[in-house]
């Protein structure tokens, strides 16, 4: 007998013992299972590559900007008020520049720029390859604009000749034919399709599709798909970027919305110079016409009076400390003055929503700080209104701020204008204590000096304002933008960005395991049927005397003297193995072994038939019983007389005329066992296996047989095997590997505990595992289930 036979030699388990975890056993589970990993993986490798080959391959362009933040998109001109400190030191505003450079109305002029709105395809045998920058012909849209901006259409053109095409259906089909050069009438107004070379004969047979789609989805596209970030936290360097199939055209896409934006910047300053140079011009003619007339006052008076301007020594003293005085009271006029056109210029209707001058040089930097916002929201809200109207929320609720600064700009100029009045004051009177010292001077004198005095604030306003507009008019100019370009748009590498070959490969394989493990791991979890040798042996405390392997054959009596299969070796074992069990048993009569299970179908009859030819051939006289009254077998695995209604143990029970040599017969066959079959199913089987003929039959079979095989019935079904157990020297129980239930095994244990079969042991059937026992034939069973 080989060594590595599929039946070990059997041992009793004890009932607390406990089944470690078995890493090598698990993986080996696994590994058994290894062609579901196998389609698994090729399922998912096939998907990948067929996910790549059909994915247009699309490849990032970036380009770097840095953003000046002295003077950003969103601040006013008043640079040239920058010494009154009008203006105060400016907050990063990196992220406002980001949503400028993102908004709709850059990128939509982008695309009406690059005419991305209509796009050229080559047909390929997979993909469709776009043309970019030009393709080979050219649509020329004749429709309004505000139709164009609209379209959506796609043409199929095929090239004919030099002079020829056709459109094409959406099946290829051909629709009809035209010239180049000529008006197409279509859905979307008249077009023109012209060759972009004059040898696109050389093309012929090829196909064009021109898709034209509206320009605000593109537009919302591109806007979508853009990636405006600045590098670094404190950083106003700035990284466009953007992923496309055609990287010339993202590069194109790029460097156009980077120009926009500088040009919107430079519009938008010199817009605000101008409007700061027409405040100027505005202020200068008024105190132009104030200035001429102090000027001509002066030059009349004295010409009335015939005075000089030489001021007498003994005033000399009182009129220094009075100049002195006069210069105080000069500078307070001209912040009066100063106040006075801001609160007209606020106040007015006019200005309402225009940029304030600020930083005039008033002492309170309450003041300086206020117009400062008011001026940003006013920029706020003219670069919201180019893209959306008064009614939007966002533009009330920054007019409703702007009134609100508004109210408290005007309430601080008043604050300080009372201010400077009282000290204006006081300083006008010691003006006039200093005249009253000089009372004794020529009055015509102190009449020269008041007009000379209102002279010199005109002259001062004047020529500040003077200055102030050619800085404005400079300024203009030599406006520059806002965005300092330190890389243009270039690809980062070579190679496309998505789809990304190698992580959608390592995801296939990952997936292509991880999916297999997890439908075996979950079908094994929710198994409830005996699996391996394992399960047996964590429930069972009875012997286990083995497994028969499964294998593929149909005939129902696998041994022979010939037969070498596997099946046929392992119940060769399980022959040897029962001389271990029944060593203990009377020598003297036959041994009865009865083969049970716990319900139909796990192959009762199919061992237990296997099992006595086995030791018919081993040279035994074997008498083969069948007792299963209910639902016997016999006649599928069994030549008899006459099929299912052989007369048999049933029979001989009910009829005491019948003596058991009349209802055992010999079977036709090389080695020929006896054959007791079950006989008519009868009304009341667990009446009948109560009479006395029935240990009547067993006791001539254990004085004329070796063996006596019980085919019993099923022990949860019914009590009839019980009724018989005593009779049994060995019992054998069936387990049906990936049929029986795990559940039902506490039935044999709790047989094998309380003794109601003696002499109990287990055996695993239809068994498929290769691993771990035995020869490891690979053998199914057909019919192994009865």
């Amino acid at each position: 007998m080989k060594s590595n036979s599929k039946l070990k030699k059997v041992k009793p388990l004890s009932a607390n013992k406990s089944v470690d975890f078995n890493f090598r056993e698990q993986i080996m589970h696994y590994l058994k299972r290894w062609y579901w990993f196998a389609l698994g993986l090729l399922i998912c490798l096939t998907l990948a590559y067929t996910y790549i080959r059909y994915t247009i391959p699309k490849y990032n362009v970036s380009a770097s900007i840095m953003i000046s933040q002295d003077d950003s998109m969103g601040e006013s001109e008043l640079a040239a008020f920058q010494d009154l400190g009008l203006l105060e030191n400016k907050s990063n505003k990196i992220e406002n520049e980001i949503q400028i450079i993102k908004s709709r109305t850059l990128i939509t002029n982008v695309v009406k720029r690059l005419k991305l709105n209509v796009q050229y395809f080559s047909q390929g045998r997979v993909l469709e390859t776009e043309n970019y920058p030009e393709s080979i012909i050219e649509i020329s849209l004749l429709a309004p604009d505000s139709i164009i901006q609209s379209a959506s259409k796609v043409f199929k053109v095929k090239i004919v000749s030099n002079t020829k095409f056709s459109l094409l259906g959406d099946g290829d089909e051909k629709l009809s034919d035209h010239s180049f050069g000529n008006t197409i009438k279509t859905s979307i107004g008249d077009v023109v399709i012209t060759p972009n070379f004059k040898e696109i004969g050389n093309k012929k047979g090829e196909t064009i599709k021109i898709k034209i789609s509206p320009i605000r989805w593109i537009a919302e596209s591109y806007r979508n798909g853009l990636g405006i970030f600045p590098v670094g936290k404190n950083s106003s360097v700035v990284q466009i970027s953007l992923n496309d199939p055609v990287k010339e055209k993202a590069m194109d896409i790029i460097n156009t919305l980077i120009d926009e934006y500088n040009e919107a910047t430079i519009n938008n300053k010199k817009q605000t110079s101008a409007r700061t140079a027409t405040f100027i011009n505005d202020r200068l003619d008024l105190i132009s016409g104030d200035l001429t007339e102090v000027d001509d006052e002066a030059a009349g008076y004295k010409a009335k009076f015939g005075l000089t301007n030489d001021i007498s020594a003994q005033t000399q003293r009182v009129a220094d400390s009075d100049t002195r005085n006069l210069q105080e009271i000069t500078q307070l006029s001209t912040q009066l003055s100063l106040i006075e056109s801001t609160r007209s210029f606020i106040l007015s209707q006019e200005g309402r929503y225009d940029l304030v001058p600020a930083n005039l040089g008033f002492d309170d930097p309450n003041i300086t700080n206020t117009a400062t916002r008011y001026n940003t929201l006013i920029s706020q809200r003219n670069r919201l209104l180019t893209s959306s109207s008064e009614q939007n929320p966002a533009v009330i609720n920054i007019n409703q701020q702007i009134d609100g600064l508004r109210q408290v700009l005007i309430e601080s100029l008043n604050s300080l204008k009372g201010a400077i009045n009282i000290k204006l004051n006081s300083l006008k009177t010691q003006d006039r204590y200093f005249s009253g010292k000089l009372y004794n001077a020529p009055i015509r004198q102190k009449d020269l000096r008041v007009i000379e005095r209102e002279q010199t604030i005109k002259e001062q306003l004047y020529l500040y304002l003077l200055q102030k507009r050619e800085e404005a008019e400079i300024t203009s100019h030599v406006t520059l933008s806002n965005a300092q370009i330190i890389d243009r748009a270039t690809t980062i590498g070579s190679y496309p960005v998505s789809p990304n070959k190698k992580m959608i490969y390592v995801g296939a394989l990952f997936m292509g395991l991880m999916i297999p493990f997890l439908i075996i791991y979950v079908s094994e979890l929710l198994n409830v049927k005996v699996r391996s040798r394992q399960d047996l042996e964590k429930v069972l405390t009875m012997p286990i005397l083995g497994s028969i392997p499964k294998t593929k054959t149909k005939d129902k009596i696998v041994v022979s003297r010939t037969n070498r299969s596997g099946i046929a070796e392992a119940f060769r074992i399980l022959r040897t193995n029962l001389d271990f069990l029944m060593a203990g048993s009377n020598k003297e009569k036959g041994k009865v072994i009865f083969v049970t299970s716990t319900i139909s179908g796990e192959g009762k009859t199919l061992v237990s038939s296997n099992l006595a030819k086995t030791l018919t051939i081993s040279g035994k006289k074997v008498a083969f019983i069948g007792t299963d009254f209910r639902d016997p077998k016999f006649h599928n695995f069994l030549d008899l007389p006459k099929g299912k209604d052989t007369e048999g143990f049933t029979n001989f029970i009910m009829n005491k005329d019948l003596s058991p040599q009349d209802v055992i017969y010999a079977e036709k066959s090389e080695d020929p066992m006896d054959i007791l079959p079950p006989g008519v199913i009868p009304p009341n089987p667990a009446e009948l296996l109560m009479q006395d003929r029935v240990a009547e039959m067993f006791a001539y079979l254990q004085k004329h047989y070796d063996y006596i095989i019980v085919d019993t019935a099923p022990v949860s079904l019914v009590t009839d095997t019980l009724l018989i157990g005593h009779y049994s020297d060995l019992s054998i129980f069936i387990v049906r590997e990936n049929y029986s239930d795990k559940r039902a095994l506490q039935v044999p244990e709790n047989f094998h505990r309380e003794k109601r079969l003696p002499n109990m042991a287990v055996l695993l059937n239809a068994s498929f595992n290769q691993g771990g026992y035995g020869y490891g034939y690979g053998y199914g069973y057909g019919n192994q289930d009865a």
